[in-house]
């Protein structure tokens, strides 16, 4: 089994993201006529009725299905025309006039710093300004050396660019929402024992554990910002500190949808604009340009006031718990962090309505991404727990015969109930053969196939892995031999080692925490512990011996086609029910369904509303569906943005009951659920999904 973070796929409030369509071929399309691209527009914004009363356009007849399309976008100044007074409905629209229209359509924002690398476009040319702004937002390709103006327009490119649009609006509208500062909240006296907690592993005394506190409080908390504080860290930057104070006299920002206002402490109002974005611009810092960017947001009315730009981060409350952003009435020098009227700050904020929970999330998440994950990811204590496990052999318990139900479920959800047995008997044999190391390298390149021992060898029935870097190994005659080791740091298995699987030839190369015995322990010299473990897989899998190089080589030596894998002596039935299905799910082919599995799916056909009653208050407002279609096609949905797209494939194995997974299109991987479908009191289907990390019911659209 291959090592892999579960995605909890619809059972998690993902992160919007705006990802382009594949567009179909132009060959299969006819160009746009000016008349269509102006109607599709039209219908994007939601087909207003037009105020304008008078037709400013002689070949615009009043009956034409387009009609009050142009005279929307003649009155909101999306277009004057083609000179003459003549819009020309017919004329093929190109790249230009469409660069130029979706441009208007974002209220002209200005693009001027933006190099225009294409060889067609002159600087002074009409839709320069437009073809600016196209890059800055990332509708066109700075790659390309030609802009081809005079190109036509097909409707896909047109829906790729409105999609890309609407996809860096929706990162606004995600943020639904009311915030507060952030760090004064961080520092309130009930956290004191959370930052101790947080800190403890990084620091030797308690002086340091202060220090380490006061760099990840105070020094965001300063009180000078702008060309202030740039005159006052001039002869110390490294010391300078960081204002992430809200400005002025706003206590609290509330987004909503495009809409963000500001009210002060006493809950009055100060400000309320409607947003557009206007482009990504780079995070500048002491002069060099990082890979990082702000996406930033015009207002609307264009208000001459402190609030007339936003610039946000990508950290969101769903990946960071926590969001930054700056705000300004000027452009200049919005995202240069170091210069400037806006240089040594940055907004920090926490939703309004926080708890504890997120609030310890946001510090932890704070604390490591500065300094890095602890010494709680060394391979011994991440096993060993706080007092020590005991291993066992994980394949003399999941291969026991009151299991097999467990494995049939999870296959013929995927394949199907007639082929079921077949998938399972091939997922078993692959890792449980009775041969490895040099006869296993004979047998195999005679046969041309290979299987792999997962046992326990050189005599060990169980091991015991211990927080304080030593193992006690119990073999079979039940003598017990303890080990201490010393990390010898992160090494690879498998390097430059392919195998064959499934008529694609897989790297081998597995990145690992490799041991050595601080004495004489023969073939329990050397440990490599592989990344899974059982927070992760529900299981271990190492290898162990006495030659360093035969133990990091997959396919030859004393120890090839092997690869020990251990499970809790301890484990319960829910581990063992989910190792044995991530180990089904991860091992199947999911790039064509098989037969019959459309038929077990036909209770599931429809639109799903989660129920997010459960989530607390914070998720008030956010709306959660998902759809799956007669081909087995699924999409999640999150206030109204398509967030997710997947297969479903479903097993019933008693009536009502049985196992659900979404395999996912953008990661390659399987998720499996326990679901169970039933009628509430007021008649509706309930689907409720029960996986490995939390419970979510659906109830059907329509019922």
């Amino acid at each position: 089994m291959r090592s892999t973070r579960i995605l909890a796929l619809l059972l998690m409030l993902a992160v919007l993201t705006a990802v382009l369509p594949m567009a179909s071929s132009a060959a299969d399309e006819l160009p746009l006529r000016r008349s269509e691209l102006i109607v599709s527009l039209w219908n994007e914004a939601g087909s207003p009725e037009p105020t304008l009363t008078e037709n400013p356009f002689s070949d615009v007849e009043e009956g034409a299905a387009y009609y009050p399309a142009v005279l929307w976008a003649a009155e909101t100044g999306l277009t004057d025309g083609t000179g003459g007074g003549k819009f020309s409905p017919d004329g093929e629209a190109d790249r230009a006039q469409l660069v130029a229209f979706l441009w208007k359509r974002a209220g002209k924002p200005d693009a001027a710093g933006e190099e225009l690398p294409y060889s067609d476009v002159a600087q002074n040319a009409w839709y320069a300004p437009a073809v600016r702004w196209a890059l800055s937002a990332g509708l066109l390709d700075a790659a390309e050396t030609a802009f081809s103006p005079k190109a036509a327009v097909y409707a896909s490119e047109l829906q790729a660019m409105l999609t890309c649009l609407a996809g860096t609006d929706a990162f606004l509208a995600q943020l639904s929402g009311s915030y507060i500062e952030l760090f004064p909240e961080m520092r309130l006296d009930k956290y004191m024992p959370l930052w101790s907690e947080v800190l403890l592993p990084y620091c030797s005394s308690a002086e340091e554990l202060s220090a380490y506190y006061q760099m990840f409080t105070v020094r965001f908390m300063g009180e000078l910002s702008g060309e202030a504080a740039v005159e006052a860290y001039a002869g110390d930057p490294e010391n300078a500190l960081f204002n992430c104070f809200f400005p002025g006299d706003v206590a609290v920002f509330t987004m909503e949808g495009n809409t963000i206002s500001g009210a002060d402490a006493q809950g009055r109002e100060l400000f309320r604009h409607s947003y557009h974005f206007v482009e990504d611009m780079p995070v500048t810092y002491f002069g060099m340009e990082l890979p990082a960017a702000m996406h930033v947001y015009e207002s609307d009315d264009a208000a001459e006031d402190a609030f007339r730009y936003f610039a946000f981060s990508d950290d969101t409350p769903a990946e960071t718990y926590h969001l930054e952003f700056r705000c300004g009435g000027s452009r200049e020098n919005l995202t240069n962090y170091t210069e400037g009227e806006y240089a040594y700050w940055l907004a920090s904020a926490i939703p309004a309505d926080y708890d504890d929970r997120l609030m310890s999330d946001c510090i932890t998440l704070f604390v490591t991404e500065n300094l890095g994950e602890t010494e709680e990811t060394d391979a011994f204590r991440a096993i060993a727990g706080e007092a020590g496990t005991t291993y066992a052999n994980l394949f003399s318990v999941i291969l026991d015969e009151r299991y097999d139900a467990l494995w049939h479920d999870a296959c013929a959800a995927v394949v199907g109930t007639q082929q079921a047995e077949g998938i399972v008997q091939m997922l078993k044999s692959s890792i449980s053969a009775d041969v490895y190391g040099e006869a296993a390298v004979e047998a195999y390149t005679a046969s041309g196939g290979y299987a792999f021992d997962c046992w326990f060898i050189n005599g060990a029935e169980k091991f015991t892995f211990r927080p304080d870097g030593s193992a006690a190994v119990t073999l079979t005659d039940g003598s017990v031999q303890t080990y201490h080791y010393e990390s010898l740091g992160t090494a690879v298995m498998g390097a430059e080692e392919t195998i064959l699987y499934q008529g694609m030839e897989i790297p081998m190369a597995t990145e690992g925490e490799l041991y050595r015995s601080t004495e004489d322990a023969g073939e329990f010299t050397y440990l490599f512990f592989l990344p899974d473990t059982m927070a992760t897989t529900y299981h271990l899998e190492f290898r162990y011996g006495s030659d360093l190089n035969a133990v990091l080589s997959y396919r030859k030596g004393p120890y090839a086609y092997w690869l020990a894998a251990g499970i809790d002596a301890d484990a319960d039935e829910q581990t063992i029910k989910q190792v044995i299905r991530l180990f089904c799910l991860e091992n199947m082919d999911y790039s064509q369904r098989m037969e019959g599995t459309l038929e077990q799916i036909a209770d599931f056909i429809g639109t799903w509303d989660a129920d997010m009653s459960d989530f607390g208050e914070a998720y008030a407002d956010v709306s959660l569906y998902f759809t799956i279609d007669e081909t087995g096609r699924g999409m999640t949905y999150m206030n109204g943005v398509n967030t997710s797209e997947f297969d479903v494939y479903a097993y019933e194995s008693e009536a009502g009951k049985g196992i659900y997974v979404a395999f996912a299109f953008s990661s390659g991987e399987a998720e499996g659920a326990d679901y169970t479908l039933e009628q509430d009191a007021q008649g509706r289907t309930v689907l409720t999904l029960y996986a490995a990390d939390g419970t979510i019911r659906y109830v059907k659209r329509g019922d």
